[in-house]
Formats: C-alpha cells, sequence, structure tokens
C-alpha cells in the first residue's frame, strides 16, 4: 500500500511585495523547491532545505507556506521512515489547523486539512495505534462522503480509495477478516467505477490484499481467483521495475497457494511461467528454486527436492557474498528436515547446526549440545525455528534408539527457546506474528513438555516434572501475553497516552530496520543505527518498569511460578491439577505440599465430543438429558480424574484448564454411570488460568475492609437489537440478588436506571466487593468486544473487556452473575480470553463466572447462600460450594437437581476468606469474659483460704 497520497495542488503562492519580506519569501521558494526535488532520494537534503524554509516561513508568518513545508516533511518522513521527525511535524501542523484563525480564508485549506488527516492516521498505523488511526480515518471519510463520489474530484476520490484500504488492513491486522474484505470492496468500487489516480496500478495492489485476506483464512481457491485476475494487468506493465517485482510475487503467491491446495502440477506450471521475466540474478529467481524445493518435498519426491535445496543453498551463498545469513540458515534447515523425512536424523542435526551457526558472528559449533546466545544472533524468530526443528529431531532420534541422553540435550535445546522468548518480549508485538505461534511456538511447547515426560518416564527423577511445569506455565504467559498485546484497550490503567505511541514508535522502528538490514547485503550503518535504536528502547522499558510496574510485569515480565514455591503457597490442604493439551494427548502435573506427580491422558476425538456432548447436556435444561449427563459425566471423570485423584489425599482441587477442557464444570462430572453422584459430594473446586497468575492473586493483600457495591440494571422488552443497539430483556430476580448481598456485607445495592456504566466508573474503585447481577454477551470472534450490560442511558451502557484495562479494581472478589461472563475465545494453550481475563487485569483477586446463560431465580437464591457462607468466615470456593449442596438438598424434583441449574458457577482466583472470623471470636469472647472472671475469683478465694 502506497502509505501516503499526496494530492498535488496548486498552492497559487504569489510572491507579493512586503517590504524587507519579498526577499525571505523569494528564498522561502528557492528552498523549498531544492527540497522537493530529493522528497523521496535523500532524506538529509529534505530537511536541511524544507526545514530552512520553514524556519523563514515563521519569521515572517506566513500561514501557506508554513502549511506546504510542513507537509512535504511529514511525506519525507513517512516515506524514509523518521518517526520521530513524523510526529514531531504532525503536532506542529495540528496546532496550526486547530488556533491558527487565519486558516478560514485560505482556498487550499481542506487540501490541507485532508492530507493532514490522512498522514495522521497514516502515522498511527505505523506504530499500530489502531484506536486513534481509525479516529482519523473516519474523520477523513466523514469530509469526504459529504459529496457524491461522481462529484468529488479525482484527487478526493484517491484519497478516498486509500482511507478505505487503511481501513481494511487495520481490521485484517486485529483479525477482523470480514470487516477488512468489506473495506476492500468499497475500495475497489470507487477504483473500478470512477476515476482515481494511478487507478490500474491501485486496483490490482488492492485485489493483491483482499487475496491475501482469503489466504489468511486459507481460502486458496478464492485468493487464486483473485490473484489471476491481477497477473494479466501486470504482465501489461512488465517493463516497469517495480510491476515486475508485484508480477513475480503473485506468480509465487499463486503457486505456493496450489502447493497448499495439493495441486502440484499447477504449482509447478504457474512457476514455470514466471521464468520469462526474471532478470540476471534475479532475487525472485532463488525464491521460486526455493519453493520448487518445497513442492517436489511436499510431492515425496525427495531427490529433486534435495537438488533444488542445495541449489538454492549455492546462489544464496554467492549473492550473500559467503557472508553469515539467515537466508543461508533457513537452506541448511530446508536439508535438515528432508534429512529427517528420510530416516537419517543425525544428518539432520548437522544441518541444523550449520544454520545456527548462519546467525550469529560468533557461534561456530558443531556440536549438538551446543547453541547460539539468543542476544547474539540476527534472527531470534529464526534461531526458535531452526531449535524447534533440532527439538523435533532429538525426541526422533530417542523414538528410534531409546538413548536418554538425546532427551536430556533436547531438553537444554528447550530452556534456549525460553531463553530466545524471554529476550524476544520486548520486541513481541512487532515481530511475532499469528502464523508464528500457531506453526511455530505451540508444537515447540508440546515437544517441550513431552520431553520432559519421557525423561521423567524413563529416569523417575521429579526434577523433570518440574521442568515441563515450566514449561507449561511459558506457554500460558506467552499466549496470555500476545492475546492482551493485540487487544485493542482504550487504555491501560494509569499509563499516559504518549508512554503508549512512545513505546509502539520504537518497536515499529526497530522491525523497519531490521527489514532493511535483511534486504541489503551489507549495510554496516543500518546495524549500527539498529544497536542504538534497540538500546535507547531497553533504557526506556526499565524506565517503564521503574515508574509503572503493573504495565511492565503485564508485558514484559518474563517470570513465572517454579513448582516448588507453588506448592509452599498451596499449603496443607490444597491440590493443583494443571492440565497442557498436545495434539492426541493431555499432559496433567497433579501437585501437593509435598509431592507431585505426572501423567499422560489419550485425548482423541472420542473424549473430545464427550465433553463438547457433555457441555451441550449440562447448558441447557433437559430432564431426559440426565442419565446422558451421568453416563458421559462417569466417562470423563474416568478419563480425566479417576487415578490422578488416587495420588493425593486433599479434597479441595485448583483446576488450571486447557483447550476445551475450559467448557467443563467438573464439579458435575459423575462418580457413577446411573445417579447424581457429582464431584461436587467429595471435592471442593476453584479454577486458574495459570499457576503464575493464581500465585500473584494468592499473595496479594487483602482489603482491612469489606464493602460491597452491587449492580442490577433494569430492562424492559425483549432481548434484541434495535438502532444498533442492544436490547435486553427483563431479569426478573435480579434486583432481590443484589439487596440480599447488601444484608451479610455493608455497602449498597445499585438498582434499576441508576445502575448505570457511569456509576460503576465513578464508585468502584471505593469497594473491594463487586456484584453484577446483569445481562452478559460473550464474542467468540472478536473476545475484545465481550461486554457486561449496564442500565440504558444516553451515555454507553455496555462495560467491554477492553474497556477494563483502563480500570483499577482493588476486588477481593468480583462475581458476574450473568450469561456467559467465563467464556470468550478459546485459544490454544491459554484459556479462555473473557471478561474475567479483563477483570483479572484490573486487578480483581478472585472470580465467580459463569459458563452459559443462566437461571434467574435459582442464580437469585444461590448467590444469597453464597454471600451468607462468606459472611460467616467461609472460603470462597467453599461458600459456592456449600451454597450449591444447599441447593441440591433443597429441591425434591429431579429435573431441579439438573447440573444447568447450578454448576454453571465457577469461581478462580484467591478463594481464602473474605473475613477472619474474629468478628465472631469477638463476641464469643464477651460471652466467656464472665466465666473467666467467675473461675479467677473462685481460685483466688480458695488460695486465700488456704493461707494459715
Amino acid at each position: 500500500m502506497n502509505k501516503f497520497l499526496f494530492v498535488t495542488y496548486s498552492l497559487c503562492i504569489t510572491c507579493f511585495s512586503f517590504g524587507q519580506n519579498e526577499q525571505k519569501l523569494i528564498e522561502i521558494g528557492e528552498l523549498f523547491n531544492k527540497g522537493s526535488y530529493y522528497l523521496y532520494s535523500h532524506n538529509d537534503s529534505v530537511h536541511k532545505y524544507l526545514e530552512k524554509s520553514l524556519e523563514l516561513s515563521y519569521e515572517i508568518d506566513d500561514l501557506e507556506w508554513k502549511l506546504s513545508n510542513l507537509l512535504y516533511l511529514i511525506n519525507a518522513e513517512d516515506y524514509h521512515y523518521d518517526l520521530v521527525s513524523f510526529e514531531k511535524n504532525l503536532n506542529l501542523m495540528a496546532s496550526i489547523l486547530k488556533n491558527d484563525k487565519r486558516l478560514d480564508t485560505l482556498m487550499n485549506k481542506s487540501v490541507y486539512v485532508k492530507n493532514f488527516l490522512i498522514q495522521k492516521g497514516n502515522y498511527h498505523y505505523k506504530i499500530k495505534n489502531y484506536t486513534t488511526a481509525k479516529l482519523s480515518f473516519q474523520e477523513l471519510i466523514d469530509l469526504l462522503e459529504k459529496s457524491e463520489l461522481d462529484v468529488l474530484t479525482i484527487e478526493d476520490r484517491t484519497l478516498l480509495f486509500s482511507t478505505y484500504n487503511y481501513l481494511a488492513s487495520i481490521n485484517e491486522a486485529t483479525g477482523k477478516n470480514k470487516s477488512a474484505k468489506d473495506f476492500y470492496k468499497k475500495s475497489l468500487l470507487i477504483g473500478e467505477n470512477y476515476e482515481i489516480g494511478n487507478s490500474h496500478a491501485r486496483i490490482a495492489g488492492t485485489k493483491g490484499r483482499l487475496a491475501a485476506v482469503f489466504e489468511n483464512e486459507e481460502d486458496y481457491t478464492v485468493a487464486n481467483s483473485i490473484l489471476g485476475e491481477i497477473l494479466p494487468l501486470y504482465i501489461s506493465l512488465k517493463d516497469n521495475p517495480r510491476i515486475k517485482n508485484n508480477l513475480l510475487s503473485t506468480y509465487q503467491r499463486l503457486s505456493r497457494n496450489y502447493l497448499f491446495q495439493d495441486s502440484i502440477p499447477k504449482a509447478i506450471d504457474v512457476l514455470k511461467e514466471s521464468e520469462l521475466y526474471y532478470s540476471e540474478n534475479d532475487a525472485f529467481e532463488r525464491l521460486a528454486i526455493l519453493l520448487y524445493g518445497d513442492i517436489y518435498f511436499a510431492d515425496k519426491q525427495y531427490d529433486i527436492a534435495y537438488t533444488y535445496y542445495q541449489d538454492y543453498l549455492s546462489k544464496t551463498q554467492t549473492y550473500r557474498g559467503n557472508q553469515k545469513h539467515q537466508d543461508i540458515a533457513e537452506a541448511y534447515t530446508r536439508l535438515g528436515k528432508l534429512d529427517v523425512e528420510i530416516g537419517k536424523p543425525k544428518e539432520a542435526l548437522v544441518q541444523y547446526q550449520k544454520a545456527l551457526m548462519q546467525l550469529s558472528s560468533t557461534f561456530e559449533s558443531e556440536y549438538i549440545t551446543e547453541n547460539p546466545t539468543p542476544e547474539k544472533v540476527s534472527s531470534k524468530i529464526e534461531l526458535i525455528k531452526i531449535l524447534r526443528e533440532k527439538l523435533k529431531t532429538l525426541q526422533v532420534l530417542y523414538e528410534k534408539n531409546s538413548d536418554v541422553e538425546n532427551l536430556k540435550i533436547a531438553l537444554t535445546t528447550s530452556y534456549t527457546i525460553i531463553a530466545v522468548l524471554d529476550v524476544l518480549k520486548p520486541e513481541f508485538e512487532s515481530k511475532v506474528d499469528k502464523q508464528f505461534l500457531i506453526s511455530d511456538m505451540y508444537p515447540a511447547f508440546h515437544t517441550m513438555v513431552a520431553i520432559a515426560y519421557n525423561l521423567y518416564k524413563d529416569t523417575h527423577d521429579v526434577n523433570y516434572i518440574a521442568d515441563a511445569f515450566h514449561f507449561m506455565e511459558k506457554s500460558k504467559s506467552i499466549l496470555l501475553l500476545q492475546a492482551t498485546r493485540s487487544a485493542q484497550a482504550s487504555s491501560f490503567g494509569n499509563i499516559p497516552e504518549k508512554i503508549i505511541d512512545q513505546e509502539q514508535r520504537y518497536r515499529a522502528q526497530i522491525i523497519h530496520l531490521e527489514k532493511k538490514l535483511f534486504n541489503q547485503k551489507s549495510n554496516t550503518v543500518v546495524f549500527d543505527s539498529l544497536f542504538k535504536l534497540k538500546n535507547k528502547y531497553y533504557d526506556f522499558i526499565t524506565d517503564i518498569e521503574e515508574k509503572y510496574p503493573k504495565y511492565y510485569d503485564l508485558k514484559y515480565n518474563n517470570s513465572v511460578v517454579k513448582l516448588e514455591n507453588l506448592q509452599e503457597i498451596l499449603g496443607d490442604t490444597k491440590a493443583l491439577f494443571s492440565y497442557f493439551s498436545s495434539g492426541d494427548y493431555l499432559f496433567l502435573i497433579t501437585s501437593e505440599k509435598e509431592d507431585a506427580n505426572f501423567y499422560k491422558i489419550p485425548f482423541g476425538a472420542e473424549i473430545k465430543n464427550s465433553i463438547e456432548v457433555f457441555y451441550s447436556k449440562v447448558s441447557v435444561l433437559d430432564i431426559n438429558d440426565l442419565p446422558v449427563i451421568y453416563e458421559v459425566g462417569n466417562y470423563l471423570y474416568k478419563e480425566l480424574l479417576e487415578e490422578p485423584l488416587q495420588g493425593i489425599t486433599s479434597k479441595e482441587l485448583i483446576i488450571i484448564p486447557d483447550d476445551i477442557l475450559n467448557y467443563v464444570p467438573f464439579e458435575a462430572l459423575s462418580t457413577a454411570e446411573t445417579s447424581g453422584g457429582y464431584l461436587i459430594k467429595e471435592y471442593q473446586i476453584s479454577y486458574s488460568n495459570s499457576a503464575t497468575l493464581l500465585q500473584e492473586q494468592l499473595t496479594n493483600h487483602k482489603e482491612d475492609e469489606n464493602r460491597v457495591l452491587a449492580y442490577a440494571p433494569t430492562f424492559e422488552g425483549r432481548h434484541r437489537e434495535v438502532n444498533n443497539r442492544t436490547k435486553f430483556g427483563p431479569l426478573l430476580y435480579n434486583t432481590e440478588e443484589a439487596k440480599t448481598i447488601t444484608e451479610y456485607f455493608n455497602g449498597k445495592a445499585v438498582l434499576g436506571q441508576e445502575a448505570s456504566l457511569h456509576s460503576f466508573t465513578s464508585n468502584s474503585a471505593a469497594y473491594n466487593i463487586l456484584h453484577f447481577a446483569t445481562h452478559a454477551a460473550a464474542n467468540d470472534e472478536f473476545p475484545d468486544y465481550s461486554y457486561l450490560a449496564f442500565a440504558t442511558t444516553k451515555e454507553q451502557n455496555l462495560l467491554y473487556v477492553k474497556d477494563l484495562y483502563a480500570y483499577n479494581i482493588n476486588a477481593d472478589l468480583v462475581t458476574l452473575s450473568a450469561c456467559q461472563t467465563g467464556l470468550g475465545k478459546l485459544q490454544k494453550g491459554e484459556g479462555m480470553l473473557s471478561l474475567a481475563r479483563g477483570f483479572n487485569y484490573a486487578g480483581a483477586r478472585s472470580l465467580v463466572t459463569t459458563l452459559w446463560k443462566i437461571n434467574d431465580q435459582t442464580t437469585s437464591k444461590l448467590i444469597g447462600n453464597f454471600y451468607k457462607n462468606l459472611s460467616n468466615a467461609s472460603p470462597k470456593d467453599a461458600a459456592l460450594r456449600n451454597a450449591k449442596l444447599k441447593y441440591l438438598s433443597s429441591v425434591d424434583d429431579e429435573l431441579l437437581t439438573h447440573p444447568y441449574y447450578w454448576s454453571g458457577f465457577i469461581i478462580s482466583g484467591n478463594t481464602s476468606s473474605l473475613t477472619s472470623g474474629n468478628t465472631y471470636i469477638y463476641w464469643w469472647l464477651l460471652l466467656l469474659i464472665p466465666l473467666i472472671v467467675a473461675i479467677y475469683k473462685k481460685r483466688k478465694s480458695k488460695k486465700i483460704n488456704l493461707k494459715p
């Protein structure tokens, strides 16, 4: 995409005779022309001339020359990726447009405003501040859409075309593929039906990006159909060097898409056709050779694939001047994969070691026991990819010869991968994309845990359980980080927006320089610039750690809890069950204070289907489903819990689920096939997303005084969408529920139309118990937009997950007594991205959430007993369990014992008591004081009587 569309207007600047200013006007024009000449060629020269021109414009206070110089400077800074100057001049221009009252007198006012808006949006797009970028683009669209398309000038239509492309790219980057496609199609509607600047190239570029969205969705048929449309245009413009690159790139995308569709002959034919357009020493020719290798590899023609990979290696070494480069590392990695495929794992390890040497100027070791230092490699992501292949190959060797030494080397390699991730973490957002996580990191963590399990199985050394636990926690922390980083949060707590922008600007500049360094054969100037920039960035992060520790912990803290430390925190009464999904197996680590065990559980289609059936039956009320619930619940109990439970003594369980286990209310699993022998009758169960989060919640201080704030909004009518606003159905018992809670704790119930989002925002910080008896919705596609509903007012009435990042909630307990508050988008390895996740970040130490649409009347009674138990100093998990048990014992109708009514509520986090029980001890002491005094007097009397 052309990141900036600078519209050329005649500025109509006439040099009047301003006496002593006349000479300066001439000089301004000359400097402006010189600076414009170097716009796309030499950034220093642009700034040298245009900044002097701008300085003179300020001296004579010429508004139009100020704006013209600033626009050209901004254009150059965009092109040369000078983000610091880009931001500075944007702010300067913004100030002029806002404050200079002469603006309305300018003929070209709208030109300056519209170009400023698109460049402001472009700047924030570059630093991934998408929220601010969208505001600028939308403001520009509002200006342009005031007129019909056929009335707009060519320049304005071109601006609108580009703005839609920006918004499409933002939606694509944030995972909103449907919206991305809609905006690309809006662009094409303009380009294909109205005249715009450079229309053919712009239309082809937009179609190429639209095809990329379908590629992201793995819809390669539609993607290739679109690419096929633009190929003839590129062929007709092949003599243009820039267009020829697009042509060859399109051919290779077509070929790769056919490969993904297993259409080997088509993939080869397309590549052969592209050979007509190669120039001498063409980089695309080398890429085609690599792609040929991949095609023949996929077709199991290994000899041919080997020839292509070797050819790619040779040509790349020549192209890179026989200097180390990650392109060469990629060639060795491909050869290693081929060796594994043909049954030569030892030879593959040699290839991987050669690949590792290419990533570091100082690493030369041929020993597979050694790996480069993460801080000294040219590409950390490439390092992880190679180490992952090395890890897999060592596991293959172990399976082939049962040599534990191979596993020990693999374990060392695993820790190297973890070290790379820790170093990579500050650059995570700009360097690690979703595809990298899916294709490399998930499988790497799976392999690590499997390796630790095999070591434990073969040696019975419990230290390997601690290793596996470490890998599992690292997996959860990295994936949680990725989820939070991708969140389009309004803000993060008390972090100033300028700090967020500066952080994102550093990342954008780093990735820009890394790409520049990668694409050039040798450039010590770029390398030095990158080194200095990274040092500034790391100093900046250190400053964040001191000033904003909570934000730092979220984004940069690498530490995870150790198993031994967690065991100490668990104490004598609790046991932890931490699950980790790995393909066809579940790994489970159970831990008590003095013991830990490690299990490998089959996790194939049968058990996964059973979980889906179980959830569908317990979350919907039907008495005819009870036999199925008993039977399937008992099957899941036997598969997931029966053997591990025999290895522990505790009756208080903390479950860390993974994958679709997040949908399982473990309390409703059955120890018998034909009756309601629910697990809740034998065990007290709570949940957590990770042991590291649990440690943080368990060690956080508790408020000295309990104060409850309960919200029960009034809703009228049926639950539906009206004029883009959600209309919710009535909740008949939520008011009674909120009032009941205040009978047990000091505080207040905010009811009806008073229960507004504004009220919550203004008052929540003063309370340590927050309760929401309201509607909620989980958004599976866009979890940041899962929400809680408040009373409908003129203001916003929905609290989204993305908004919670801006809150500081000092709460010992948050109860989300609403539908599906614990559900959201299920992320592999890190659980639900839900309202609960948002409240966790905001500071909640424990949460009660729901797994499905709950019954309003039953909820009111169950929640009332929950708070009553809490007021009697019961631990939170025990309070919820006993409320459920009381409910089950109070109903005679078997239908009312259905898990739908009671098992949807789950509790997570710090489950310790809200009250210490001291109040009751105090009252007992008051009652005992007279008795103590009487006994004392009696004893004293006896002693006196014994005296002579």
